[in-house]
């Protein structure tokens, strides 16, 4: 039985956390970044105070981004090298459903959805699988 379908929400995800992801590193965390050298009229002492409040921000933004594309090339990787047609998967679904509680807690409803749906359909399949291996054999 064909895994394309799983297969194809997983690089739709990916796809999505890596556009997310280098949407969040480069452009929004340039603009918090320069968003704190913009504010004037404040005291050398609070002008520091405020940068390292906004330098926190920005490393906090670039690791939210990176996650996000680690995420998502490790989804490419993990698909690429298992998930085979006419196999039984058990663990990679688990994992995508894993994914898809932290993406719920990340409020990133496009790879909860998208994750959920592949972990649901490949365990779905399982049975048909199990069922024609058993034929052959």
């Amino acid at each position: 039985m064909s895994r394309a379908f799983e297969r194809k929400m997983i690089y739709a995800a990916s796809a999505w956390q890596l556009i997310t992801g280098v949407i969040t590193m480069f452009f929004y965390s340039l603009t918090i970044k320069n968003k704190g050298a913009d504010i004037e009229n404040l005291s050398v002492v609070e002008q520091k105070g405020i940068q390292s409040y906004f330098d926190s921000l920005y490393s906090f933004t670039v690791t939210y981004g990176l996650l996000f594309i680690v995420i998502a090339i490790l989804n490419i990787i993990l698909v690429k090298s298992l998930l085979k047609d006419n196999t039984l998967q058990y663990k990679l679904p688990f994992y995508w459903m894993g994914l898809a509680v932290a993406f719920y807690f990340l409020n990133d409803f496009i790879s909860l959805t998208l994750c959920l749906v592949a972990a649901v359909i490949a365990l779905a399949k399982n049975k048909p699988i199990k069922v024609a291996l058993a034929n052959v054999e």
